[in-house]
C-alpha cells in the first residue's frame, strides 16, 4: 500500500514496437521490474504504422488520416492515434491513474490536451523522449509538451532543449537500463593477444569511421549486428550478422572483447548498455550522453577521429591487464544501471503523481 494512496497505482503504458529489438532489449523492459503489488500495469504496443488499425475502423480512416496529418509530428501514425484514443477512454472512465507514453516522439499528440480539461479526477500523463536535441526540434509538437504532467529524459544532454517549453520541476533524467541477468560476461580462463570487436545497431552510427578503423586493423575481427546496414562486408575482417534471436545476440556479445561504438549522436543506447552488461571494454564516441552512461573511466571515449579509435583499440589489444580492468568496470557499471535499480526511480515518480494533493 502506498502512503496516502488507497489503491495500487494503475498505469497504462503506450509504446512503439520495434521489430529489431528482442524480448530482453529496449525501454519497455523496466515495466516488468516495477513492484506489482504497488503498481498495476497494462502495456499496449503500436506498430508505428498508418495501416495497423482494426478493420471495423475503416470508415473512420479519413478522420484518422486528417488528424495524423495535422499532428505536426512526422513519426506519429494512425496506430499511435488509435492507441491514444483507447487510452483516453480508459482514463476518463477512471481505469487508469497514469498514462505513460514510452516513445514520446511517436505518441502523446492529442491525449494530454484532452485529459487536461476533463476534471480533477483525470489521469496524469507522462512521456519519455529518446532522441537528441538536433532531431527533437523537428519531431515534437510544443503545445502537447506543455500539457504533460511529467517528462522523462534519457540523458542530461536533452535538458536544454526542453527547458524553454516545460517547467523544471516536470523534467526528470532517468538513465536507460539493461537486463543484467540475460546479458552477462563469459568467464575467460586464458588471456590472448587477439581481440574481437563488436558493433551493434544502426541508428546514428558513424559507419564512415567504422570502415576506416576496420580497414586500418586487418588483424582484428569486427562483428557487426545490424538489421539495415551492410557496412564493411567487403572487408575480410568484418562479418555482418542479421536476424539474430536473443540468445544468439547475447552469445555474440560474450565472444567479443570490445564494444566499438562510433556514434554521430546519442542519448541512450541499447548496444552500449548490453555491451556493459556483457563485460566488454567500451570504445565509443565522446558525447555528453555517453559520458553520462560510462563515467569515471568505465570506457575509453574519443572524439570521432578514426585514427583515435585505432589507437584506443590498439592500446587495449596490447595491454591485457587494462583490457581486463575495463571489462570489470563495465560489468560494475551495468549493475548500477540494471532495471530493478532504475525501476525505483520510476516508482518514486509515479507515487508523486498519484498522491492526492494537500487539502483534498
Amino acid at each position: 500500500m502506498l502512503r496516502g494512496i488507497e489503491h495500487a497505482v494503475r498505469i497504462r503504458f503506450l509504446h512503439t514496437r520495434y521489430p529489431h529489438l528482442g524480448s530482453h532489449s529496449g525501454y519497455v523492459q523496466f515495466v516488468q521490474a516495477l513492484d506489482k503489488n504497488r503498481f498495476h500495469c497494462s502495456v499496449r504496443a503500436s506498430s508505428g504504422s498508418d495501416i495497423d488499425v482494426p478493420s471495423w475502423l475503416v470508415p473512420a480512416r479519413p478522420l484518422y488520416k486528417q488528424l495524423v496529418a495535422r499532428s505536426q509530428m512526422p513519426w506519429y501514425k494512425q496506430s499511435d492515434l488509435h492507441a491514444e484514443l483507447i487510452a483516453f477512454g480508459g482514463g476518463i472512465t477512471g481505469r487508469f491513474d497514469i498514462i505513460h507514453f514510452l516513445d514520446g516522439e511517436h505518441s502523446g499528440r492529442y491525449l494530454p490536451q484532452l485529459v487536461k480539461g476533463s476534471g480533477s479526477a483525470r489521469p496524469k500523463t507522462v512521456a519519455t523522449f529518446h532522441q537528441p536535441p538536433e532531431l527533437l526540434k523537428d519531431l515534437l509538437h510544443v503545445g502537447s509538451l506543455r500539457c504533460l504532467d511529467q517528462i522523462v529524459l534519457m540523458s542530461p544532454s536533452q535538458l536544454d532543449f526542453f527547458r524553454p517549453y516545460v517547467a523544471e520541476e516536470k523534467l526528470n533524467v532517468i538513465l536507460h537500463g539493461v537486463d543484467t541477468t540475460f546479458f552477462g560476461p563469459k568467464p575467460r580462463l586464458n588471456s590472448s593477444e587477439s581481440v574481437r570487436c563488436i558493433t551493434v545497431g544502426h541508428w546514428l552510427r558513424d559507419w564512415r569511421t567504422f570502415v576506416h578503423v576496420a580497414r586500418a586493423m586487418p588483424e582484428v575481427q569486427f562483428d557487426v549486428v545490424s538489421s539495415r546496414d551492410r557496412v564493411g562486408e567487403s572487408l575480410a575482417n568484418v562479418q555482418v550478422h542479421r536476424d539474430l534471436d536473443d540468445a544468439a545476440l547475447a552469445a555474440l556479445y560474450r565472444e567479443a572483447d570490445i564494444l566499438f561504438l562510433p556514434l554521430l549522436e546519442s542519448t541512450a543506447n541499447n548496444a552500449l548498455l548490453e555491451g556493459l552488461a556483457s563485460g566488454l571494454a567500451i570504445v565509443a564516441s565522446d558525447l555528453e550522453a555517453t559520458r553520462a552512461y560510462v563515467p569515471n573511466g568505465a570506457a575509453i571515449l574519443v572524439e570521432n577521429r578514426p585514427d583515435d579509435f585505432v589507437l584506443a583499440i590498439r592500446r587495449l589489444k596490447t595491454d591485457p591487464a587494462l583490457l581486463q580492468e575495463m571489462k570489470t568496470r563495465a560489468r560494475v557499471r551495468a549493475e548500477e544501471l540494471s532495471w530493478p535499480r532504475l525501476a525505483r526511480s520510476y516508482e518514486a515518480l509515479y507515487s508523486r503523481l498519484a498522491a492526492p494533493r494537500p487539502g483534498r
